[in-house]
């Protein structure tokens, strides 16, 4: 819908211009008009270079965002909302079938084009390692034993509350965090 509103957009700029700037041009010197027979490919051209020229933009912006700790959090934080009540299933992946934490995690970072592992202990291991100080709403809170084992995982929603998908019998929900015992982590991007 948007490439055929930059389209029209773009073709209508095109054909006023083509039918009033001859006339204001021709009138203020002899020179005639010229001939409109060219327009259509004209607009064409245009328009195509118009909506490749806003698509190219649009992904810059987009990776400069992903890159920004504080801007990527607001979309993961926007995207993970979504899924509140999602019921637990345990090696879930999908909204459909359900999520296990790691899953969850996994998947609102993948809306965003962002892979990360599939299993907690694994995204834990492949991310950069934070204090709670440097911590902000969209990265990765994961839950570990008195050995250091990471058990869960879940998205830090900031003021000490994480999204996730917390055990059978459960849906994703936004919670307070419950424990000391918790790593952060950031996303490689």
């Amino acid at each position: 819908m948007a490439s055929v509103c930059a389209r029209f957009g773009a073709s209508l700029a095109l054909v006023v211009a083509a039918t009033f700037v001859p006339a204001v041009t021709s009138t203020a010197s002899a020179v005639p008009a010229p001939s409109l027979a060219g327009t259509a490919a004209t607009v064409r051209a245009a328009s195509l270079s118009t909506v490749a020229a806003t698509a190219s933009s649009t992904r810059a912006f987009l990776r400069a965002a992903l890159r920004n700790p504080v801007s990527r959090g607001r979309m993961v934080i926007r995207v993970a909302e979504r899924y509140r009540g999602i019921p637990y299933r345990a090696g879930g992946t999908s909204p459909g079938s359900g999520f296990d934490c790691s899953g969850y995690t996994r998947y609102v970072f993948s809306q965003l084009g962002i892979s990360i592992p599939r299993v907690s202990r694994q995204q834990y291991a492949s991310m950069i390692h934070i204090s709670r100080s440097q911590a902000v709403p969209g990265d990765l809170v994961f839950f570990h034993s008195s050995s250091g084992r990471v058990y869960h995982a879940a998205i830090y929603a900031g003021g000490n509350a994480v999204w996730h998908s917390p055990f059978p019998g459960q849906r994703v929900t936004y919670a307070r965090i419950w424990t000391s015992a918790v790593y952060f982590a950031r996303v490689r991007v």
